[in-house]
């Protein structure tokens, strides 16, 4: 069952517990920081093969801050179960908590409200997402009552915007990512942010001097609340059907408006154009883990909106401490939920997934 850390120092303390149990184990462990803002910084920890490295495995965590904490339980599970059964010329390298200030904050954006996975421009930031522009003030932060009212306020309003626009026009504004609204949910940024620049450095160095690369990046959120989901990228050739029974996990997307929603900006995207435009020789396979937390109907999708409206308010205006305590329930249970029977599937998941993925990969 994954178990979560409090809070950033513990997550901190507790990864460098994990590194050192890994080197009493024999294994060469090389760790530094990169910082970020103030003394928060990422975590790099490259794993070395005891052979002469022919593949790459790279894990990421905490791209969203809040959802690094179900990430750093996926490491831990990855050090107990999976790492002994890689191949001896397979080397780890891992970004723990790419943005160390969302997951201090218990924020899903970063130090400038960036979302960071919004933030990958690859046209100098010139997409336009006209539809935020008609729901801007839905997503304008305001200083609520208290939390009954801001209940009624909420639905209220979201009400009249279903009923104008339609569900989906919401469902696309809200998540393709919008540079209008500075203090909204899904903020692109205009430039580039500093995690960012730190994985585009990155990218002239991981497919360097191994044949295989397989990257993938760990999310909460988005999907049913008992089944993860590996989200492709549109880049990957082989159809999900096919990867499915490769794999051996019941549950694949590909990145498009069909089986998931669209994204502008997505980090794993642009390591796909890199990994293309360089020409690299090494074979690569970049996918998303994306554990499903309240679920998919229309009112776990509501609940979901709420909480991250209520957490963005919260943020920007000075709001009552009853509503703050609400508001940090809200969105801990969107992006690390509490149910032990939540865990224990998430966990179960990680595993199966990961395993189906080295085989298939022969990593």
């Amino acid at each position: 069952m994954f178990t979560y850390a409090e809070n950033y120092e513990e997550m901190k303390n507790d990864l460098a517990r994990e590194t050192t149990s890994l080197k009493e184990l024999g294994y060469h462990v090389l760790t530094k920081k990169y910082p970020i803002i103030d003394d928060l910084s990422i975590d790099i920890i490259t794993i070395k093969s005891k052979k002469r490295a022919n593949n790459r495995l790279i894990l990421s965590t905490g791209l969203h801050g809040i959802e690094g904490y179900v990430g750093h339980a996926c490491l831990k599970t990855f050090f107990k179960e999976l790492i002994a059964t890689l191949k001896e010329d397979t080397e780890i390298l891992i970004y723990h908590g790419l943005n160390p200030y969302g997951i201090k904050n218990f924020r899903r954006t970063n130090e400038t409200n960036v979302d960071l996975n919004r933030n990958f421009s690859k046209n100098n930031f010139q997409s336009e997402n006209n539809g935020f522009e008609k729901i801007t003030d839905f997503f304008t932060p305001r200083i609520y009552k208290g939390i009954k009212t801001a209940n009624i306020s909420f639905y209220k309003e979201l009400s009249k915007l279903v009923i104008k626009y339609g569900t989906s026009h919401l469902k696309e504004a809200t998540l393709l990512g919008q540079k209008i609204l500075k203090e909204g949910i899904c903020y692109s940024g205009v430039e580039f942010q500093n995690t960012t620049k730190f994985i585009l450095s990155e990218l002239d160095k991981v497919f360097k001097d191994v044949n295989n690369v397989v990257w993938i990046d760990l999310h909460t959120g988005y999907g049913p609340r008992y089944q993860m989901s590996i989200v492709n990228s549109k880049h990957e050739k082989t159809s999900t059907k096919d990867m499915i029974k490769e794999i051996n996990y019941p549950l694949i997307l590909g990145l498009n408006a069909e089986e998931f929603y669209e994204v502008e900006g997505d980090m794993l995207e642009i390591t796909y154009d890199s990994h293309k435009i360089n020409r690299e020789k090494c074979k690569l396979y970049a996918t998303c883990f994306e554990f499903g937390t309240l679920g998919e109907s229309i009112t776990n999708s509501i609940s979901s909106l709420k909480a991250l409206v209520f957490e963005n308010n919260t943020y920007f205006e000075e709001q009552t401490p009853k509503f703050k305590e609400f508001s940090l329930k809200l969105i801990k249970e969107q992006f690390l939920p509490s149910s032990k029977k939540w865990r224990k599937k998430a966990e179960l998941d990680f595993i199966q997934a990961m395993k189906g993925i080295i085989q298939y990969k022969e990593i």
